[in-house]
C-alpha cells in the first residue's frame, strides 16, 4: 500500500518506520526533502521510503497520515486543494491548548470526499516505537468512517504493533480527544512518563 505521511517528526517518522518495515511504500511529505534530518530518517528505515514536497507526496497515495503541528493543518490543506479527495485520511494532529484538539473539520472542509479517521493522536510517539509493556500489547482507540476503509486503518494500526479499538463514527472524536488529555495528565502532570499507554479489558 502506498502511504503518504505529512510530517517526518517523532510521530510521523516512528509510524513511517513501522509501516515501511511491514512492506508498505511510505512517502514523507515535508518542506525540504533534502534536509539532513529527513535524510537521516530515510537512512534508518528498513523498507521502501522516500521524501517529497507535500503536494507531490500525496500523489497516488491511498492513505494520508496527518502528522504535522495542529497550527499548520489549515494552510497545508488549503495548498493541497482537492488532492486529498477520495483518500483515506488519518488525523493524528493535536491542537494543544485549544477547545477542539482534532483537525477533522478542516480536513472535511478541504476534502469532503475523503474517508476520515481520528487515530494515533492519544499516545506519545514512544508508545508507537515500543507498543508492548511486559508482554502486554497496548491498545489504540480510534474513530472514523465505517466500511472497507475502517478495515484498512485497523490493519495499519496493527502494523505499528498496537491493538486497534474502534470507538465509533467521527462523532466520537471528542471521546478520543479526552483520552489525549488524560494521557497528557498522567504522563506529564502526574509523572508517569511518556512511555505510558492504555488497555481495554473485557471480563
Amino acid at each position: 500500500m502506498k502511504i503518504s505521511i505529512l510530517g517526518a517528526g517523532n510521530i510521523g517518522g516512528t509510524i513511517g518506520r513501522k509501516w515501511a518495515a511491514q512492506g508498505h511504500e511510505v512517502v514523507f511529505g515535508v518542506r525540504d526533502p533534502n534536509s539532513a534530518r529527513v535524510k537521516a530518517l530515510l537512512n534508518a528505515i528498513e523498507g521502501t521510503a522516500s521524501a517529497a514536497a507535500v503536494a507531490a507526496a500525496v500523489n497516488g497515495a491511498e492513505v494520508v497520515l496527518l502528522a504535522i503541528p495542529g497550527q499548520a493543518v489549515e494552510s497545508t490543506l488549503a495548498a493541497l486543494g482537492g488532492k486529498l479527495d477520495g483518500k483515506i485520511i488519518i488525523d493524528a494532529t493535536n491542537n494543544v491548548g485549544r477547545p477542539v484538539m482534532n483537525s477533522l473539520a478542516a480536513v472535511r472542509a478541504h476534502a469532503p470526499g475523503a474517508r476520515l479517521f481520528r487515530a494515533f493522536s492519544n499516545l506519545g510517539w514512544e508508545n508507537f516505537a515500543e507498543p508492548v509493556f511486559g508482554g502486554v500489547q497496548a491498545d489504540l482507540f480510534y474513530c472514523g468512517d465505517s466500511g472497507q476503509a475502517r478495515t484498512t486503518v485497523e490493519k495499519l494500526i496493527a502494523d505499528v504493533g498496537l491493538r486497534p479499538v474502534y470507538v465509533g463514527d467521527l462523532d466520537q472524536a471528542p471521546v478520543i480527544d479526552s483520552l489525549t488529555r488524560l494521557w497528557f495528565a498522567l504522563a506529564l502532570q502526574q509523572g508517569h512518563g511518556r512511555h505510558m499507554a492504555f488497555k481495554m479489558l473485557n471480563g
